[in-house]
């Protein structure tokens, strides 16, 4: 079945197949599957599979992620990130909705608000989001059982 643009997400237009391997940076219109090694970034406005023998070193961001094989590397996606129960994820995620099933191992922070859809794929990246504010004024808590 092939699709129209990005809503088309039965059709794959782009395959790193396995036992292939690609690296560098690759901007898609569709659907980019991953079976094979890759190092770099994605960007595309339609779906990212990876397969379990899928293995990415680098950034992805598009519509829809799903991830069964291997990511090191930030996740962003306007609609859904959805991490099977093979998926193993070392990177942050950040999307309006993220899926996981049991069995999925994750290490980093997961950020889930529809707020990324209005404010772009990558809300947490500017500089403002990182300042520390500390309040002077702001009391120390101590222990209760102190003796």
């Amino acid at each position: 079945m092939r699709g129209g643009g990005p809503e088309g997400s039965a059709f794959i237009n782009t395959i790193v197949g396995h036992g292939s391997s690609f690296k560098g940076d690759i901007v898609v219109h569709g659907f980019f599957r991953v079976d094979g090694d890759f190092l770099g970034t994605i960007t595309t406005e339609g779906r990212i599979l990876v397969s379990t023998t899928g293995r990415i070193k680098g950034s992805l961001t598009g519509r829809d992620i799903v991830v069964s094989g291997v990511v090191k590397g930030d996740l962003y996606a306007t609609e859904r990130i959805t991490l099977l129960a093979s998926a193993l994820v070392v990177g942050n995620l950040f999307a309006p909705r993220i899926q996981m099933e049991r069995g999925v191992l994750v290490e980093g922070y997961c950020c889930s608000t529809p707020r990324i859809r209005e404010e772009g794929i990558h809300p947490l990246q500017t500089p403002k989001a990182f300042t520390l504010k500390i309040d002077p004024k702001a009391v120390v808590a101590t222990p209760l059982n102190q003796d």
